[in-house]
Formats: C-alpha cells, structure tokens, sequence
C-alpha cells in the first residue's frame, strides 16, 4: 500500500454500481443552532456539515442497538 496516490492512480476506477442500494435519501429539518454546531464540528474536520450528521446518526443507531443486545 502506497502512503500518497496521485491522479494516475485512480485513473481506471470505477463507481461502485450498488452504492444507490446503500443509501436511502432523507429529508430533516434541524434548528439553526444545531445545524451551525455541526457545520463548525465540519470546518474543524473538513468534512461537510452532512458527513458529521451522518456519523452522529449511525453512532446514535450503534449505540441504541447494543443496548438492546
């Protein structure tokens, strides 16, 4: 495994073809101070305000379904 790719490395990829299956597209409403928490967590990461919902809100299912096991 290389420590740094380049352009050319990627060159011949493909998308994976089932990664609609993967995701289901969701429309929530959030208050603007929520929202704004999440975009400064994504500046301080440099991720988008969407990736750290996502990750808050499969940290919150993983947590929901070990308590249940």
């Amino acid at each position: 495994m290389k420590t740094e790719y380049t352009e050319a490395d990627f060159a011949n990829s493909v998308r994976n073809p089932y990664f609609s299956r993967l995701n289901t597209r969701v429309e929530v409403s959030l208050r603007n101070e929520d929202y704004n928490v999440f975009c400064l967590i994504g500046a301080q990461n440099g991720v988008s305000p969407e990736v750290v919902i996502r990750r808050c809100l499969s940290d919150y299912v993983r947590k929901l379904q070990d308590s249940e096991a």
